[in-house]
């Protein structure tokens, strides 16, 4: 059996900040204003529900040349109305001190055909609300980095 391989840390602080994005609204820009403007660095989207005119997502495809088999699509637009039925994702910092937001989601179209992926920044515009709840974790350090072993920009874990 492999060995299960793992990182953590624990968060003792905590803060939490609920909200909503506007009509018009960019989904990840608004994410990434709402926590520069309450100076959440380190933290996550615990809960985010909505609607959308469209959707900017990637999702994972096969590719047998990368380190790991796979990478993703191009930027895919999903045309709306859409019900924005769940999203969560991962607040921390690049090594240049950048906020990035890394957002996935479930959505569903008017014939109740769902959708779901990792949202980039840009197109994708809400419709009537998001609402979401962040829980910033000050005494955590939570860093996007490329990952030598996967080939991708992924999040690391620090105390502190």
């Amino acid at each position: 059996m492999d060995a299960i391989r793992f990182q953590t840390i624990e968060v003792k602080e905590k803060r939490t900040i609920m909200g909503r994005l506007l009509p018009g609204a960019d989904l990840v820009k608004g994410v990434e204003k709402i926590c520069l403007e309450n100076g959440i660095e380190n933290g996550f989207i615990v809960s985010l529900i909505g609607s959308l005119k469209q959707a900017n997502i990637v999702y994972a495809v096969q590719d047998k040349s990368n380190k790991i088999g796979i990478k993703y699509c191009d930027p895919t637009i999903v045309e709306g109305p859409l019900e924005l039925l769940a999203c969560q994702g991962t607040i921390g910092l690049t090594p240049e001190k950048k906020l990035s937001i890394h957002l996935h989601g479930l959505m569903s179209d008017p014939h109740m055909k769902v959708y779901g992926g990792h949202f980039v920044e840009g197109g994708n515009i809400v419709l009537a609300t998001a609402e979401m709840m962040i829980v910033s974790a000050p005494d955590a350090q939570v860093t996007r980095d490329l990952d030598e072993e996967t080939g991708f920009p992924l999040f690391k874990f620090y105390q502190g």
